[in-house]
């Protein structure tokens, strides 16, 4: 059976409940590294118990995304799904990118490591209802249109897809994100691309292979 929780507007005071109370509701939102980082947790008197998560969210860095989403938020996320994150993370690394093992709201969100413009080659969003989505940020596109129109049908989607058409509604981004596939000429929003729903393990292998074709990793000196 498991433990009754205090309800997240409840107010931290001396002595209005047990410490143990506090920090049961601690444990079981943001886990026991990140609520034990806080120290002492009657020095936030006064403020309440959600107001301490997210203090403690914004400040507490995890050691990798396993712990970070083993926090309750994260309920909602399959283990499967989990397991893709987690995975894509690894090999992220591998391509020198990563998230700096932080989970911003719900959005996963890749920059380059050891840059202070950090430009973002992928997000992944997760969704209220629990699925997760691949985001990848691909320039130049027919300079790889062999190795795209060659790819499975779970890649080649994400590129010819139906909608999302530039109606040059802002100067500043159109034409848009304009390519060819299969003789085909796309001239799509930039906002409308390039999305992978459901991905998982079993696509990882070749999501990872179209990255690295726009993302090549440096060779070592």
């Amino acid at each position: 059976m498991s433990k009754k929780l205090l309800p997240e507007d409840t107010a931290i005071i001396w002595n209005a409940h047990p410490l143990g109370k506090y920090r049961d509701f601690l444990y079981d939102a943001v886990g026991k590294d990140a609520t034990d980082s806080m120290g002492d947790i009657f020095t936030h008197a006064g403020k309440t118990l959600r107001e301490l998560v997210d203090e403690i969210r914004s400040n507490y860095k995890a050691e990798n995304l396993t712990q970070l989403l083993a926090e309750r938020r994260f309920n909602h996320v399959s283990e499967a799904d989990k397991a893709f994150i987690i995975a894509f993370d690894k090999e992220m690394n591998a391509l020198g990118y990563d998230c700096g093992n932080r989970i911003g709201g719900f959005t996963v969100v890749y920059g380059k490591t050891g840059t202070k413009s950090r430009p973002c080659p992928a997000r992944i969003y997760i969704k209220g209802f629990g699925a997760i989505v691949l985001r990848l940020y691909l320039n130049n596109v027919d300079k790889h249109r062999e190795f795209i129109e060659s790819a499975p049908k779970h890649i080649k989607d994400a590129f010819r897809f139906k909608g999302g058409d530039c109606k040059s509604c802002n100067t500043m981004c159109a034409p848009g994100k304009v390519y060819t596939i299969d003789g085909k000429t796309m001239r799509k929003c930039n906002h409308s691309v390039f999305y992978f729903a459901e991905p998982s393990l079993n696509k990882l292998p070749d999501i990872v292979a179209l990255l690295a074709k726009f993302y090549p990793p440096k060779k070592a000196k």
